[in-house]
């Protein structure tokens, strides 16, 4: 198998606190707005989890960045508390097989782009690599669950610049893919199909004004398979929301930029057919992150970026059918 073993683990513990008692923020908060940030499913506490982020302030002149964890119960969002440091465009996956969630990469508020993979574990991340070859923010980061790999792929280390390298995880060593791949590209949807035991990639942009629309990837370990787009797609997408609805064995994808244009259409990918599910919704945007919540069957979206500098922080779900929006509060 054509891979190249690189980096061990040497995991390290950084006193990053995590406040899980809940009760002394209030309970019908709302999370400030915001995009480049993160949504996950937690299947162990069966809520969403949202992290990260930053907003343009001052007309696009400062910025914010966010380091705020919350969890989303399908009522209400509610802050758990702050840890790590202050970052964008993370990418999260979660370990079935060990019920652990783990954290890749992402922008810093000191305008450096991070390598490390961390684990989250009693309330603290800790770090777990530090590989200055994998500095990425906005990568692909799945968990393939059938071969116990954590997957990643892309991603910028600064401005300009893409990863074209995919790398995996065993829990020891990441390990180098030597075999030909996709076009390096930050911004794409990348999931892990568990029906179908592949990871699949679609879209993005090389940072340079490209925007991918090249078909399905899918890779399966051993290599990537270029799959050509069919009559009906959704064509360039750059910072769609994303996520796997692993009830019907699907990627949804919602809106993201299409030929410079901010859209809000959902589609969804079985494996051999693109399907538009819906033309209206929430708002078009770019970066409205999804997660699929498996215990109540629904879609979770959150927030994102209507147009330079307009983010907002109102939350929808899609139940298969329509979406529905749940709570709007802009501050």
């Amino acid at each position: 198998m054509p891979f190249t073993h690189l980096v061990p683990s040497g995991r390290i513990l950084i006193l990053l606190s995590l406040f899980m008692t809940s009760s002394v923020y209030a309970q019908n908060e709302v999370p400030a707005k915001r995009a480049h940030h993160e949504l996950i499913y937690d299947p162990v506490n069966k809520v969403v989890l949202m992290m990260n982020g930053s907003t343009p302030l001052n007309d696009g002149n400062s910025f914010q960045f966010f380091n705020d964890v919350w969890k989303y119960d399908g009522k209400k969002w509610s802050k758990i508390g702050n840890a790590g440091d202050e970052r964008s465009g993370i990418k999260l996956a979660f370990d079935t097989k060990r019920q652990l969630l783990f954290s890749y990469g992402g922008f810093l508020s000191n305008s450096s782009c991070s390598a490390e993979l961390l684990e989250w574990f009693d309330g603290y991340w800790s770090l777990v690599t530090d590989e200055p070859g994998m500095k990425a923010a906005e990568p692909g980061f799945v968990y393939d669950s059938d071969r116990d790999r954590l997957i990643a792929f892309g991603g910028s280390p600064g401005q300009g610049v893409v990863n074209n390298i995919t790398w995996e995880w065993d829990g020891t060593f990441w390990t180098k893919f030597d075999g030909s791949g996709p076009e390096g590209r930050q911004g794409h949807i990348m999931i892990y199909d568990s029906k179908r035991k592949k990871t699949v990639l679609y879209g993005g942009t090389n940072g340079m004004g490209k925007a991918f629309d090249d078909g399905i990837w899918e890779f399966d370990g051993k290599q990537w398979l270029n799959i050509q787009n069919p009559d009906i797609n959704p064509g360039q997408r750059l910072s769609s929301g994303y996520t796997y609805d692993s009830k019907r064995g699907t990627l949804i994808v919602f809106g993201g930029i299409s030929n410079k244009k901010m859209v809000g259409d959902t589609w969804s990918w079985d494996g051999k057919t693109w399907k538009k599910l819906a033309d209206n919704g929430p708002a078009p945007r770019a970066m409205g992150y999804m997660a699929y919540d498996v215990n109540r069957d629904r879609v979770v979206l959150f927030g994102g970026r209507l147009g330079w500098p307009n983010d907002v922080n109102d939350t929808w779900e899609w139940d298969g059918v329509k979406w529905v929006e749940k709570q709007s509060k802009s501050k």
